[in-house]
């Protein structure tokens, strides 16, 4: 398992690689598609981090914060410190080719389609933990 922070790196970096604006609402989406992406293909855990129901879908309130400063301007290249696995890199590269060109609004509605974000936020409201184990088992089983 990764920090969300350097995970978070690798997803702007590539990116901005891609020519691919990234603000910080896209990279929360991304991040969550990542998480989900990778237990589907590897059968485990890529960020050691819990999503929150936010308002506007699965958000890691720690890398959120760290990003706020861009409001909705694209995020700059990032220093990254972390090394990945070339499987590791290999399956962010595939989930990014698949969601990152997809608008920031779409990845929104598509997150709140998703039962583990539509769940957790009509049970329990907003800024509630989405559970693991509800990411892993709506990617790994409605997804696979």
């Amino acid at each position: 398992m990764y920090s969300s922070f350097d995970i978070a790196k690798r997803i702007i970096n590539w990116c901005n690689g891609n020519s691919i604006p990234i603000t910080n609402l896209k990279l929360q989406k991304l991040l969550y598609f990542a998480q989900g992406e990778f237990f589907k293909n590897q059968k485990a855990r890529l960020i050691n981090e819990d999503f929150y129901a936010g308002e506007l879908g699965p958000v890691i309130p720690r890398v959120y914060s760290l990003y706020a400063m861009f409001s909705s301007t694209s995020i700059p290249k990032q220093t990254e410190s972390e090394s990945f696995t070339e499987e590791v890199l290999n399956q962010i590269e595939e989930t990014l080719m698949k969601y990152a060109r997809i608008s920031t609004w779409d990845l929104v509605e598509i997150s709140h389609n998703q039962d583990p974000w539509k769940y957790t936020h009509q049970v329990f409201g907003n800024k509630a933990i989405i559970p693991y184990e509800s990411i892993a088992e709506y990617f790994g089983g409605v997804n696979s």
